[in-house]
């Protein structure tokens, strides 16, 4: 195939061309000169598919449901749809549903000619492949030529990868109605038999002889007439009738109808015809531009005029300018050139105009409760007020520790999630999870005066003690901003362990000690190893990392006020041994973590034999050292910790005991654990007032914060922060994920495993595959509603099957959900919102890199020119949007301990942040997919691929 100017379709634009020959000047003089593929548009398409003789396909597609694909992303329907797929975006904006819903909107800009328009749906390219290679007449005759150059053919399996049930559309919508083999009955457009290349050839609309506006077409219009700020006036038109006009001119009725008035031929060639079925045929205009598709029907322009002039004013003026041009209004006699007797019909025009009404009225918005979800809290230097981060409601509340009451909300970033107090007290900092940034807020004005962007999720957040300096916890880069806080710039950025969480300040200032929620990563089937991060506040560097063996989920963390030590709160997570251990009280167990100053590590457990203490998730200890308080945030406790108890148990230990034997002693917190006090749902963090007095509780799932007396080491008076009274079916569900009492001896909740309905990065040996064989990652929640079927194994069709009675039997060793339970549960999870994609933004073009790892994420052939098998092909099996064909596949990683050698395929959707990969968490690191577990090319060919190209494959990878 060569690059030359005959082999382009002439009526492309040619703008694509200088990317492209960018892209590919190096190897432009080879014999098989690699040619980017753009998408053209069902209108170039349709210059060769149209008429009867090739089979009326253009035809056949405008009145098929694909063409209005996009169309029914305007329906409220398709809100709620997004809402259960964890989509927090309007549909028509959501890559994710636009991936089913219209041709290439995976694609970059400059990958569509001028002529597309992502608006008009599922059209040909969607299934055959962009067309610019292959729409060359003298290719499109000879089919082998076609496809050689990217025609695809495809079968009825491809429709399942958008067709097969979505469990979001099977909330919204009911049960899936779609019968394949109906369905390709449907949309089938075969070319005939008897087939002859003969397009059909429409007169050229009437031209006006002076100069006036042109027809730009309704894709101009759309440009601002579309979304829901306009009212979806678009979408409008193209679920109207009017949309259809031109289409039901190729139907048997048409030409009956057109024959009985005198018109001879085609009525789709017919001026008489056309003048009331398409736009540019019944009133003058001094042109037709480009953009204008005949097929588009009667479209804007055909009721309000042609709209160039329109359009050129408003691409000048700003958002909200009035324009100078206006279209023409409509009247009665508007709607009479076409409707008055037309084929005796009656017409009544207020009904009609009601029928195809579009004001720009936008949508009312359903309101849903929104609840509080505060996680952390911080009392302001002088004690008097105490803010609280609220994560649902992306806002601060300040509390009036006097009177013990609201009394202000200070908006933020999305999903705040830490706040901290300069020295001074005068500002506060806020880190935002959502959306990657800090939020810096005057105390006095209670306002915020700057929003800094830091790394990839934050979490925690504090000043050093001369409140020069700010640390920001990264969790999903894995680093730490240093911040200064005269310039508010990011000065420096240093490497944490894996998921950094929370951090505090030693007494005297000179450490600052950091949790972090991931293990490291380890050799399969070995115990978990965390680390603490310590940072030299003098120098603004990483001193040490002390280890914490056997433990994972490291969350809260608090100095001793001597600066001797500091604790932090831990998991141990046996994922070494079977699931059956639950009936021991020993699969997942809870404790502390003392980190002394010289690096060395302690570990003990606050769970007793009878009774485990699931989700320690933050620690405070008392000014006056006596008292460490730790939250349970799954079964609603705070523990009671006897500081010099504790110390003693430890050191009266031999060195052997203190690392293999009170890290797993399941007796002795009785010890040191000298009370417990029940809180409201799901406690986070604690702040204590500096008299040693009270301490103050963020409870997340009653929208409350608790007040404890420390001297009675009772709960006092709740603190009501302002949310909902009611309780959603999806906050029930949202509480019951969080509570441990679904399991024996209360050991777990749903969340100790998908912290934030994410993953906690362990490998694990479940039971219903066999004791001590097919060892298993874990999986995240966020946005896997619609990736059924679940587990690894493929085993669980629903969300239903995965969290019902087999939950209990082979996890939970307890009662299972009950029927409401489990609705509740299910339909909560379908709400975890997948993050927004930090590789590639929402409309942000890939950089150089990214786009040649798409080129070999779709390529066809290997490097020496042999043709990749399709089913060994990246995108066969993870095909956009969803990235998975939702099916099993053997793709050679059947190792030892594995009874089978499929495995269902994972979505790829913000896959940089879920590390381990595979089927059992083998490879912790994207690279070693192929570099090491891909050695007979069976998961996509890799082995001929250089180091840059597989670093090119990766960096588009993590785009998706």
């Amino acid at each position: 195939m060569r690059l030359t100017a005959a082999y382009l379709f002439p009526s492309l634009s040619s703008r694509w061309l200088f990317p492209l020959l960018a892209l590919i000047a190096p190897a432009v003089f080879a014999a098989e000169a690699y040619r980017q593929p753009v998408y053209v548009g069902a209108k170039a398409c349709g210059q060769c598919h149209e008429g009867r003789a090739l089979g009326d396909q253009l035809t056949l597609w405008l009145h098929s449901r694909h063409a209005k694909a996009y169309t029914s992303l305007a329906k409220p329907e398709a809100k709620q749809i997004a809402k259960w797929s964890g989509i927090p975006m309007e549909p028509q904006e959501s890559a994710m549903c636009l991936g089913c819903h219209a041709t290439a909107s995976q694609a970059e800009p400059w990958e569509r000619d001028d002529a597309f328009s992502l608006r008009q749906g599922v059209q040909c390219e969607m299934c055959h492949g962009p067309g610019s290679e292959y729409m060359d007449e003298d290719v499109m005759m000879d089919r082998e030529a076609a496809m050689l150059a990217g025609l695809r053919m495809p079968t009825k399996e491809d429709c399942l990868n958008c067709h097969a049930e979505k469990g979001s559309h099977r909330i919204v919508l009911g049960p899936s109605n779609f019968d394949l083999d109906k369905a390709w009955q449907a949309i089938a457009h075969p070319t005939p038999q008897d087939w002859k290349y003969e397009t059909l050839q429409p007169p050229d609309p009437t031209r006006a002889q002076e100069l006036g506006p042109a027809y730009t077409g309704v894709a101009v219009c759309a440009e601002c007439h579309a979304g829901a700020a306009w009212g979806y006036q678009y979408s409008k038109w193209q679920a109207s009738p009017h949309a259809d006009a031109y289409a039901t001119l190729g139907t048997a009725k048409a030409r009956e109808m057109a024959a009985a008035a005198g018109v001879a031929g085609d009525p789709r060639t017919s001026v008489q015809c056309l003048k009331c079925h398409a736009t540019a045929y019944h009133r003058l205009a001094a042109e037709v531009l480009d953009t204008y598709a005949l097929h588009e029907g009667v479209s804007c322009e055909a009721c309000h005029g042609a709209g160039s002039d329109h359009a050129d004013d408003a691409a000048q003026k700003k958002a909200g300018e009035p324009l100078a041009v206006h279209s023409a209004k409509t009247t009665e006699q508007t709607c009479a050139a076409c409707h008055e007797n037309a084929h005796g019909k009656p017409f009544d025009y207020a009904a009609a105009v009601a029928a195809i009404a579009h004001p720009k009225v936008p949508p009312e918005v359903v309101s849903e409760p929104r609840y509080k979800t505060p996680l952390n809290l911080a009392l302001r230097p002088d004690g008097r007020e105490l803010y609280v981060t609220c994560e649902a409601a992306h806002s601060v509340i300040v509390l009036d520790t006097a009177t013990r009451s609201k009394v202000a909300e200070i908006p933020v970033g999305g999903q705040p999630m830490d706040v901290t107090f300069s020295p001074d007290g005068r500002r506060a900092f806020v880190s935002n999870r959502l959306d990657d940034s800090l939020s810096v807020i005057d105390v006095d004005a209670r306002q915020v005066v700057a929003t800094l962007a830091v790394g990839d999720e934050p979490h925690g957040v504090l000043t050093d003690q001369a409140g020069k300096l700010l640390y920001v916890l990264n969790t999903a880069t894995e680093d730490i901003s240093v911040i200064d806080t005269g310039t508010l710039e990011e000065v420096k950025r240093l490497s944490a362990s894996r998921g950094p969480w929370a951090l505090a300040m030693s007494p005297d200032g000179s450490r600052i000690c950091i949790t972090n929620m991931f293990s490291r990563f380890v050799e399969p089937r070995t115990p978990s190893i965390s680390e603490v991060t310590v940072i030299d506040t003098e120098r603004a560097i990483v001193d040490d990392r002390p280890t914490l063996p056997g433990t994972n989920l490291l969350q809260g963390v608090a100095w001793h006020p001597s600066g001797k030590f500091a604790l932090v709160t831990l998991l141990r997570t046996k994922n070494v041994v079977p699931m059956t251990r639950v009936s021991q009280g020993w699969t997942i167990t809870n404790g502390l973590g003392i980190v002394w100053p010289d690096g060395r590590t302690d570990q003990v457990l606050l769970d007793e034999p009878g009774m485990c203490f699931p989700d320690p998730a933050a620690v405070a200890i008392t000014p006056d050292g006596r008292v460490a308080l730790v939250t349970s945030s799954t079964s609603d406790r705070i523990a009671v910790v006897d500081v010099a108890k504790l110390l003693s148990v430890v050191e009266a230990a031999s060195e052997y005991d203190r690392q293999h034997v009170l890290p797993n002693h399941l007796g002795k917190a009785s010890e040191f654990v000298v009370g417990e006090i029940a809180t409201l749902r799901s406690p986070r963090d604690i702040a204590i007032t500096p008299d040693s007095r009270t301490a103050y509780v963020a409870n997340a799932l009653d929208d409350s914060v608790s007040v404890i007396d420390l001297a009675e080491l009772k709960l006092g008076e709740r603190i009501d922060l302002g949310g909902p009274r009611e309780m959603t079916k999806v906050r029930y569900g949202e509480n019951l994920f969080h509570d441990a009492k679904i399991t024996f001896r209360r050991q777990f909740a749903c969340h100790s495993c998908h912290p934030d309905g994410h993953v906690d990065g362990i490998t694990y040996d479940t039971e219903p595959d066999g004791i001590g064989v097919d060892p298993v990652d874990n999986k995240t929640l966020r946005g896997i509603l619609d990736t059924a079927p679940f587990k690894w194994s493929g085993k669980n069709p629903s969300f239903s099957r995965q969290c019902g009675p087999r939950l209990s039997a082979f996890f939970t060793r307890l009662q299972p959900f009950t029927p409401e339970e489990l609705s509740a549960v299910d339909l909560y999870v379908c709400t975890i919102q997948r993050p927004p994609n930090r590789y590639r933004p929402v409309g942000a073009a890939l950089t150089e890199a990214q786009r040649r790892g798409k080129a070999i994420f779709e390529r066809t052939r290997a490097n020496d020119g042999r043709v990749i098998p399709v089913e060994n092909r990246c995108v066969t099996c993870h095909f956009p949007p969803l990235y998975t064909d939702r099916r099993m596949h053997d793709v050679g990683t059947k190792m030892a301990l594995d009874t089978e050698s499929k495995f269902d395929v994972p979505h790829l959707n913000n896959i940089y942040d879920s590390a381990p990969y595979l089927h059992n968490g083998i490879a912790p690191t994207l690279e070693e997919i192929w570099t090491v577990f891909n050695r007979q090319d069976k998961h996509g060919v890799t082995n001929d691929m250089t180091k840059d190209q597989l670093n090119d494959l990766i960096e588009y990878i993590k785009t998706l």
